[in-house]
């Protein structure tokens, strides 16, 4: 991934806007590579070390760390930090509240997006439809879905969307997980976007809810069989 396969997320998310050049700087380099799995989960941090590494001053270091953490991709060790673990448990907990979330942001979207919106999820449909690998399925598949929490028009469900799925998101560091059916994900997109087309509030939530629900019982799947 690239900044600017993530620059909708980047731009949403609590750790980037507001703060010194510096700190911004190093911040999304830090969070790039930890969401790149340059970083193995439970790895530590220490701000010396990363300082010497990304050639920065330990204060900007520092402050980055710490809006990691407030995002979610870190947590507090003895000597610092480290990149967020957790079990199985925690994922289908983060679905749960993503589910919920994200289909109440696709009927916002039936009723409010404007041209604009649906010509962007058009053509990231479009995208999506044409990728080759995994790659680009996953980065496709995210991509299309921060579009539609932007046509949702409500701000703060997109930054609770953020934050959820920028921490699913480190379960998937190093090689992408193998989306398996790219043409069901494709077609469960269509129908989401055939009900924003018609405005259709119910059906939106329900085909965004199913959408979601299928990408849950697939990690859950992928848990059981690892």
């Amino acid at each position: 991934m690239t900044l600017e396969d993530d620059d909708l997320g980047t731009l949403m998310s609590t750790g980037a806007a507001g703060r010194s050049d510096q700190t911004s700087k190093q911040y999304l380099r830090l969070r790039a590579d930890i969401l790149d799995g340059k970083f193995a989960q439970g790895s530590p941090l220490h701000e010396t070390q990363l300082s010497e590494t990304y050639g920065a001053s330990r204060t900007p270091i520092r402050e980055a760390l710490n809006w990691l953490a407030h995002d979610g991709l870190l947590e507090r060790a003895a000597r610092g930090f480290r990149v967020r673990s957790g079990t199985p448990e925690d994922v289908i907990e983060i679905y749960a509240a993503r589910v919920a979330l994200e289909s109440e942001a696709a009927g916002a979207a039936a009723l409010r997006h404007t041209d604009l919106d649906m010509a962007r999820l058009e053509r990231l449909h479009h995208l999506c439809c044409d990728a080759t690998d995994d790659t680009q399925v996953r980065s496709g598949n995210f991509r299309f879905h921060e579009a539609l929490w932007q046509a949702a028009h409500n701000a703060t469900i997109t930054a609770l969307l953020v934050r959820l799925t920028t921490q699913l998101r480190i379960y998937d560091s190093g090689p992408p997980s193998n989306y398996g059916e790219p043409d069901l994900l494709n077609s469960e997109h269509d129908l989401i976007l055939d009900a924003l087309r018609a405005r259709d509030e119910r059906a939106a939530r329900e085909h965004m809810r199913a959408h979601l629900e299928r990408s849950r019982e697939q990690r859950i799947r992928l848990f059981a069989g690892g």
